[in-house]
């Protein structure tokens, strides 16, 4: 069985956001349409469709860690605010985005919450995942020759 530790992850989260984007219940809120992903960045995504890639990218991160909570979710996402001519400092992305998306990705059955301990996958969204790679696999399988065995 392939899983998401087989395929590169670019072509992983490209495939996984296309699927999110048939899904009806993740869409884009109308609170975050012109919104900066972070305090660290100066203007908003110029992806149109970049919140069904940083869903798949969520996704990707819940999966691989097993469980994670939103503030750990705000330090992935986050990033070196440039401070003039004082040194950069790490800071955190933004937590409404992650929030939203996280709540998104439960109400579609993909993430269940742990109280006390954050979000973990359910058996359909490992799936899901799963079924996203095996695509994925097959796609590059002409570009990689020697992969079809997985």
């Amino acid at each position: 069985m392939t899983t998401l530790y087989d395929v590169p992850t670019k072509e992983l989260i490209d495939e996984v956001a296309k699927k999110l984007q048939n899904d009806k219940s993740i869409v884009l809120p109308e609170e975050n349409r012109y919104v900066r992903t972070g305090v660290h960045k100066e203007n908003p995504p110029t992806n149109k469709d970049w919140w069904y890639v940083r869903c798949a990218a969520i996704l990707r991160k819940i999966y691989i860690k097993n469980t994670i909570g939103i503030e750990q979710l705000r330090a992935e996402y986050g990033g070196r605010k440039n401070r003039g001519s004082k040194p950069s400092k790490a800071r955190r992305g933004s937590g409404s985005i992650a929030r939203r998306a996280v709540q998104q990705l439960e109400k579609a059955g993909y993430v269940t919450r742990i109280k006390g301990k954050g979000r973990v996958l359910t058996p359909k969204g490992r799936s899901f995942l799963d079924n996203a790679s095996h695509e994925v696999m097959k796609n590059i399988g002409a570009y990689y020759p020697g992969l079809e065995k997985y």
